[in-house]
């Protein structure tokens, strides 16, 4: 052996000292798990550190543990009226979670039939609450550049034919802009677009008092994005499908938002925040029927589920949306003075008095006289 070299062997005596050494882990005191590991977790690491054991499903059980994932994660929840709301939901924010943080995904493949609605559907709804509460946050990357909670009485604003959800009061000065640069004249290129498209997210959580479940309407990443060269603005799109009120029908929550730039095109802000549920043809819905469509879809029924997805399915399913609609659009036939946008939307070139008639059993023939 070299001078100065160490040996080091292997010994029984060895090994055992190393195996006495190892700790199990309830050997740490529980105190220790509760208030220095376990709060280093994020929600989904946490649900899966509970499943793994029924010690450690009781140590997760502790609802300050939930609450403090759930205000890391959407911090617009961080208020007073949401804190006792959120308490009174069947296990307190272990529930929240639960019920917001996977996407509410519809199998649309087993929802192809154009949207029809009978007037006895308008008082189907399940339980009509005074209020619903809209917790939204959109992040660009890892900042939070808006969160807010929007509340909606149901006994005025769900009286409009259109009931669309607006938010488009100045943003706080404390939330951080997008740090980006547009041409001050031209907005965003494609590549900033692409960006955008990508690293903005959005979450825009309904919570319902009455049921005491929530559920989250975003498709959390853009679907698209693109510059409207008119107001020289950003606008990011947002996409669910949902069940609609009959059978076989399938509607779209659809979310935009709006960026603007700041002097000289440095820095993009949020500036709108809108949501709007829309059938095939892109009319917008009513009140009643926005409750009917997202109460259902919040307790999963027809189909609704609560999944994790990734890109590829979030494409996919915006994909076979699209689908629906270009086959929608077969059944609709646009005669003198009717023309049908690229977005399916019906339009009249002049003012008359609109006409209906049946084409052929399935399509209808729109004609203003």
């Amino acid at each position: 052996m070299a001078a100065g070299s160490k040996q080091f062997s292997s010994s029984p005596k060895s090994t055992t000292s190393l195996a006495m050494a190892i700790t199990t882990l309830a050997d740490i005191h529980p105190h220790i798990i509760q208030t220095h590991i376990l709060p280093r977790l994020d929600g989904p690491s946490l649900s899966t550190a509970a499943a793994a054991s029924s010690y450690l499903q009781a140590l997760c059980s502790d609802d300050h543990l939930w609450a403090h994932v759930s205000n890391s994660t959407w911090p617009s929840i961080n208020h007073p009226h949401l804190h006792h709301l959120i308490s009174s939901f069947p296990t307190g924010y272990r529930s929240f979670f639960d019920d917001s943080f996977p996407a509410l995904v519809t199998d649309v493949n087993h929802h192809n039939r154009p949207r029809t609605w009978s007037k006895s559907q308008s008082d189907c709804y399940l339980n009509l609450p005074s209020e619903l509460i809209s917790a939204i946050d959109i992040r660009y990357q890892n900042d939070v550049i808006f969160s807010r909670i929007e509340i909606t009485d149901t006994t005025t604003d769900f009286l409009s034919p259109a009931f669309r959800m607006e938010l488009n009061d100045p943003v706080p000065e404390n939330f951080q802009s997008i740090d980006l640069k547009v041409d001050e004249l031209a907005g965003a290129d494609q590549e900033t677009l692409s960006h955008l498209k990508e690293s903005v997210t959005l979450n825009w959580i309904l919570i319902d008092p009455t049921l005491k479940r929530a559920g989250n309407l975003s498709s959390i990443k853009a679907v698209s994005a693109r510059q409207d060269w008119m107001t020289n603005e950003t606008l990011l799109r947002y996409v669910t499908v949902l069940p609609g009120c009959e059978a076989n029908e399938v509607v779209q929550c659809r979310i935009q938002v709006v960026l603007g730039a700041g002097k000289g095109g440095v820095g993009l802000h949020v500036k709108e925040v809108s949501l709007q549920l829309q059938d095939l043809d892109c009319c917008c819905l009513n009140g009643r029927e926005f409750l009917v469509i997202t109460q259902g879809a919040i307790l999963e029924k027809n189909s609704v589920k609560r999944k994790v997805v990734d890109d590829d399915e979030r494409r996919e399913m915006y994909q076979k949306l699209k689908q629906l609609r270009k086959k929608r659009i077969e059944w609709v036939h646009p005669r003198k003075n009717v023309g049908i946008d690229k977005d399916h939307t019906i339009f009249f070139l002049i003012d008359g008095l609109v006409k209906v008639e049946k084409f052929r059993p399935d399509s209808e023939m729109f004609k203003i006289q």
